[in-house]
């Protein structure tokens, strides 16, 4: 064997057991069989889809479908979560996971809609003045999730998901149809993303020279267009009575907008003004409605300058 390639055999060889390390230090997700008010038969799919968005991200484990089932049968299911055998009193997750997924898909609805503009563009185009009838159609779903943590039981992240997907207009009385796939995994989507910035918030991973905010998530996270404001993380807030850090004295520094999204990282640009310089680990989050009232101003006055 060439000396070169018995180099690179023993330099992967000598990196697996740091690779193994990384693997087991990430936590672990179970996802329980998602509940169907609807009888739409589509909970295991659901289910299936949060689990491929979640280990799509690279931030979680998550517990193979088989196991959990065994998990499942030998502990029993409770109505607020999953009773846990070496957790006595605890609910939300189980032995052998740090997190529990779980939920209902609450309704799953369809309307038909008039296109009035493609009916009349296909009357132009048929010569026809009174033209065809066309019409698209709207499916939307919505579904209550729960996110617990299976060493306090505490619900880390509650969120009722509402997608909505719209089909292309059809006329002549063609029926318009609807991707129920792609109207779930976009659901599915954005429990992932809920959970990842709820346990690994959103940061900033660099400042560029020309003033680029680089932000530690990308595709699934963050879109473009996206406002976030970042916060400077400061003294940790403790309860006397218990000695748990129960919150973070935190400042707000500014707000920005995205405006380019890769695989694992996005960029953004200041769009109000920043007292403070804003350093690498500044937590980042969606912006509210005021910190957009407020940030909109502070770009104006910056413009008229």
């Amino acid at each position: 064997m060439p000396i070169f390639r018995l180099f690179l055999l023993v330099s992967c060889l000598l990196a697996l057991p740091a690779y193994a390390v990384a693997q087991d230090k990430k936590p672990v997700v179970a996802i329980y069989k998602m509940d169907d008010l609807t009888n739409s038969g589509q909970g295991d799919t659901f289910s299936a889809m949060i689990e491929t968005a979640i280990a799509g991200t690279s931030k979680f484990r998550v517990v193979e479908r088989e196991r959990l089932n065994k998990l499942l049968n030998e502990q029993g299911k409770a109505k607020g979560g999953l009773i846990t055998s070496n957790r006595p009193g605890k609910v939300g997750g189980f032995e052998g996971a740090d997190y529990l997924i779980y939920g209902t898909i609450t309704a799953i609805s369809s309307t038909k809609k008039s296109d009035l503009g493609s009916s009349l563009l296909s009357g132009v185009l048929s010569g026809n003045r009174g033209g065809q009838s066309c019409n698209n159609a709207v499916v939307t779903m919505e579904a209550d999730i729960k996110i617990s943590d299976a060493n306090t039981g505490e619900v880390r992240y509650v969120r009722r998901i509402s997608e909505q997907q719209k089909s292309a207009s059809v006329c002549g009385g063609s029926n318009a149809t609807i991707d129920a796939g792609a109207l779930m995994r976009a659901a599915a989507d954005k429990i992932a993303s809920g959970l990842v910035t709820t346990i690994y918030p959103i940061q900033v991973a660099a400042v560029q020279a020309d003033g680029v905010i680089v932000l530690n998530y990308g595709e699934g996270t963050v879109r473009p267009q996206d406002y976030l404001t970042v916060f400077l993380k400061g003294e940790p807030i403790v309860d006397p009575a218990t000695g748990e850090v129960i919150a973070n004295n935190e400042t707000k520094l500014g707000v920005i907008r995205v405006t380019d999204v890769t695989g694992r990282i996005s960029k953004a640009q200041p769009v109000s003004n920043f007292g403070n310089a804003v350093p690498v680990g500044a937590i980042v989050r969606e912006a509210t409605p005021d910190e957009l009232k407020s940030a909109g101003k502070s770009a104006d006055k910056k413009r008229r300058r």
